[in-house]
């Protein structure tokens, strides 16, 4: 019996930098909610919304490019 081989793609690995990236700059985010920064602008909490983008977008390269998913 031969094994299938699950191949990664770049995609994949992308979505999972951008996750943890999202994470980092989320977690950030967070923690200037709790004491914000004396600068212009740190009412718009920039650092949290771009933080929600990064791990949204990498969730959906993640769930497009799951190894060994059926292609189709």
């Amino acid at each position: 019996m031969a094994e299938e081989k699950m191949r990664v793609t770049i995609w994949f690995l992308c979505g999972i930098i951008l996750c943890v990236y999202g994470l980092a700059i989320t977690g950030s985010g967070v923690y200037n909610f709790i004491s914000p920064p004396k600068v212009v602008g740190a009412e718009l909490h920039l650092d949290f919304w771009w933080g929600l983008l990064l791990i949204g977008t990498g969730v959906i390269f993640l769930w497009r490019q799951w190894p060994g998913k059926m292609e189709g």
